[in-house]
């Protein structure tokens, strides 16, 4: 018994600290829309520390797909506010005392399966982010494939690659199970 709440302390933990992360991503992320685009002076100088978001849009441009960029921080927000409550919900089951074994050990799988995914789909997001997308979503099926939805108006067949790439190497999904999207509602507001 006292392994599995081992387990259960570091399930938590890590659920946690995504939690944390996606708010600090969220929060770094909003902070970063309302200063603008920096100057070439405000970029830092070599071994400084710089955030980078991608976000290099001028004010103009950004009132223009501010709807867009709400979006994709809206889902990632509503994506961890539902992580949050399944794993409450599970941790709940695995912590009932009246509840069977078999029940407690499916929960407790489901946990873990959870907090895998929540993980690979932030690495995935900020590795597609740093390949020059603006904004990326990623969502683990339960059938095991996975969507993808860059916010781009037209998606190239070398950016269509690049993300194959990245989903199959991080996610250990084939190429038929990875389902590319992109948003193209910047298209529209032009």
């Amino acid at each position: 018994m006292k392994f599995l709440k081992r387990k259960q302390i570091v399930v938590l933990a890590l659920v946690l600290m995504i939690v944390v992360a996606g708010y600090l991503q969220y929060s770094y992320k909003k902070s970063s829309d309302s200063v603008g685009s920096a100057g070439e002076e405000d970029k830092g100088k070599i071994g400084e520390s710089v955030y980078v978001g991608g976000d290099d849009v001028a004010i103009g441009e950004q009132a223009e797909d501010g709807g867009e960029t709400n979006y994709f921080a809206q889902a990632k927000l509503d994506r961890e506010m539902a992580l949050s409550r399944d794993t409450e919900t599970l941790r709940a089951i695995t912590e009932d005392p009246n509840a069977d074994e078999h029940i407690k050990a499916e929960a407790f799988e489901k946990l873990i399966i959870m907090t895998e995914n929540s993980q690979k789909e932030m690495k995935i997001e900020t590795l597609i982010e740093e390949k020059g997308f603006n904004d990326a979503l990623v969502f683990f099926g339960a059938d095991g494939s996975v969507d993808v939805v860059v916010n781009v108006p037209t998606l190239t067949d070398a950016d269509a690659a690049q993300i194959y790439d990245i989903v199959s190497r991080h996610a250990g999904v084939e190429f038929d199970k990875i389902h590319i999207k992109h948003s193209n509602k910047n298209t529209e507001a032009q």
